[in-house]
């Protein structure tokens, strides 16, 4: 599929998704990340499924299984404003990406209790990127 359309449909979804606002995805609890762009500086929200690590909130750049970096992780590592929203409440967020061991030991819990992204890992060249949000001070 063309990268163009590929991103069109993806914000088709995650405006519907947005609107209605479920709590779960494929099983997996949902987050709502609000991004600003970092070329044309609008917000754009992208539902997400996360896993909870003590003060963080995990969520994975696997932008559906394309080959390509998804936009909100781009915008976070440009450190645009961000922020989550959980149960009603909004939270700034700032986004780093987890790496080395602990990304290992972070992508197997993933895998096992949210959802199989090694699926898509495996359809992909470049490394899926897994990433901490934090509450921004």
């Amino acid at each position: 599929m063309k990268r163009r359309l590929f991103v069109t449909l993806n914000r088709a979804v995650n405006a519907v998704v947005t609107k209605l606002r479920p709590k779960r995805f494929r099983g997996a609890d949902l987050l709502l990340l609000t991004t600003t762009g970092r070329k044309s500086g609008k917000t754009r929200i992208t539902p997400l499924m996360y896993m909870v690590d003590g003060e963080r909130w995990i969520v994975v750049a696997s932008n559906g299984g394309a080959d390509w970096q998804p936009g909100w992780w781009l915008n976070l590592k440009a450190a645009t404003p961000a922020s989550i929203t959980l149960d009603g409440n909004t939270i700034p967020v700032t986004g780093a990406e987890i790496t080395g061991a602990e990304r290992d030991a972070v992508w197997r819990k993933l895998i096992d209790d949210v959802f199989d992204y090694q699926t898509y890992q495996d359809k992909v060249t470049r490394t899926i990127a897994v990433v901490a949000l934090t509450r921004a001070t």
